[in-house]
């Protein structure tokens, strides 16, 4: 993904948080996100839920939600 926010400056507008699947599975955090799996993927627009990959690492699929988050 880093590789996919450099190549985009508008990319680097979007905000990105990393949390780690064996510290949060199962908690509040991760139940009130609906994430009940590894590599999950969820993208937000003011507050908003636009989109969510499970399982998908492919750039392209991740980009889609870049493309989401960016435009207007």
């Amino acid at each position: 993904m880093s590789a996919l926010i450099d190549s985009n400056d508008s990319y680097k507008e979007v905000t990105v948080m990393r949390v780690d699947w064996d510290e949060y599975r199962g908690t509040p955090f991760s139940k009130e996100l609906n994430i009940r799996r590894q590599s999950t993927l969820v993208m937000f627009k003011e507050g908003e839920e636009i989109g969510r990959l499970i399982a998908q690492t492919s750039s392209n699929a991740i980009e889609e939600l870049f493309i989401a988050a960016t435009s207007s």
